[in-house]
């Protein structure tokens, strides 16, 4: 599955110089904090618009992430756990990228630089 292929469009639009679509800047990472949990959501803000969701509780040193589908019928995300300290999800954590394949499926996250913060503070206040 491609996660933000939109995204990538719209990138590759605006580096062409051409007009890009409405909901092109709309697309964010929210990070949702509170004692029981955290969520670390790729999402159309005030809308039902998910891409992906990263989750966990806090000090666990698990994280589970989900990659939703962005074409079909099918609203099922494809998920994967990760051990916080994985070799993979520090990786992910320093890039920025997530690749990932199960019997579920496949998924591929892209964070751009201005969102990696978030993702820090989430790996720092999920990890043990």
């Amino acid at each position: 599955m491609r996660l933000n292929v939109h995204l990538a469009a719209a990138a590759a639009l605006g580096v062409l110089g051409l007009a890009l679509p409405a909901w092109a800047g709309l697309w964010t990472w929210t990070l949702y904090e509170d004692r029981a949990s955290l969520a670390l959501a790729n999402e159309i803000p005030d809308s039902t618009s998910l891409a992906a969701v990263l989750e966990c509780v806090p000090g666990s040193g698990d994280a589970k992430v989900s990659v939703f589908p962005s074409e079909g019928r099918s609203r099922t995300p494809v998920v994967q756990l990760y051990k916080t300290s994985d070799a993979q999800f520090l990786e992910f954590v320093r890039t920025g990228r997530l690749s990932f394949s199960n019997e579920g499926g496949s998924g591929q996250i892209f964070m751009g630089p201005e969102h990696r913060d978030k993702l820090l503070r989430f790996s720092r206040l999920c990890g043990a």
